[in-house]
């Protein structure tokens, strides 16, 4: 294995490639935006996509320049440390037209975060005997020496789903935000604090280390970790037709879309035929009834880890 250092000298150039191939792709698309002809969009509007486009200053009026910035946008909105939850990212669900040389564009930014993603992973491999914490501070060193201490990785990673052979038919639909709720013990969840501050400097992993060590043990039973999906996704399933009538139809799932697909457009700038559904999802009850027998703060807040309530 290449040693760490080397490691970390190949990802800056990789960043700086990221962020020309985004900015060209924003172009593009706001090309589209100016151009007189127009180019068919549907983009939804949920909350968490309203406040995805006013974090951009951007206006759903302008569904191709604010995909664009929604794409380019690699970096953190908030200042770093201001608390703001790392897992987050801008989401606007919907469709888009777009010709082929859009198309081009954005196969080669999706080619260029996967090669960026492998980068960051082998650096952090390079470095896996390390505590956890100092293996993420190692990569934001790095990112900081790149000329981009901002940058957030999830949104680097994703990539925009894309249809560059375009469908008879889309078919929409929300999948609702997924919670998995399982039982945790004192020493995994002792472990992990430990991971999260090996060297004992974070007040606030001190103190919920103490809180763990003074748990009764009565309620050492009662921890569950609830993992959640924070945000519904909209899934996109391509659905192709057969050539004969005889011939059965052919259904390929594209995945779930937290940014817009990117679709092949026909020669007048319009998408397939596709179904069209609620700006906002349903709420799920069945997830509400598993909630009520945890205590509503968690009890760790680092590893989101609560008390079951007795009764």
């Amino acid at each position: 294995m290449k040693h760490y250092r080397e490691l970390a000298q190949a990802i800056p150039p990789l960043l700086d490639k990221l962020h020309s191939s985004a900015t060209r792709l924003r172009e593009s698309l706001e090309q589209l935006q100016a151009a007189g002809k127009p180019w068919q969009h549907y983009l939804l509007q949920p909350g968490f996509a309203q406040d995805a486009s006013l974090a951009l200053g951007k206006s759903f009026e302008q569904p191709f320049s604010l995909t664009g910035a929604l794409y380019a946008q690699l970096d953190y909105l908030e200042p770093m440390g201001s608390g703001s939850d790392a897992r987050v990212t801008l989401q606007i669900p919907g469709l888009l037209a777009v010709p082929s040389k859009t198309l081009s564009l954005a196969q080669q930014f999706n080619a260029q975060k996967k090669e960026f993603y492998n980068a960051i992973s082998s650096f952090r491999a390079a470095l896996e005997q390390r505590p956890v914490a100092e293996r993420d501070r190692s990569v934001r060193e790095v990112l900081t020496q790149s000329g981009h201490p901002r940058a957030h990785l999830r949104q680097c990673y994703r990539l925009i789903l894309l249809c560059p052979n375009r469908p008879d038919a889309i078919a929409l639909s929300w999948i609702k935000a997924r919670k998995s709720i399982r039982k945790v013990t004192v020493g995994w969840c002792e472990k992990k604090l430990v991971q999260l501050d090996p060297a004992g400097s974070d007040p606030g992993i001190q103190y919920q280390r103490q809180l763990l060590a003074g748990l009764h043990k009565s309620q050492q039973e009662d921890l569950r970790q609830v993992q959640v999906q924070s945000r519904p996704n909209l899934q996109v399933a391509e659905i192709f037709y057969g050539q004969e009538k005889e011939q059965e139809d052919a259904y390929r799932q594209v995945g779930y879309s937290s940014m817009p697909v990117l679709i092949q457009a026909n020669s007048a700038g319009q998408l397939p035929n596709f179904t069209r559904i609620d700006h906002q999802p349903s709420p799920s009850r069945r997830r509400q009834r598993r909630d009520l027998g945890l205590a509503s703060e968690a009890f760790l807040p680092a590893l989101r880890v609560f008390l079951r309530e007795q009764r």
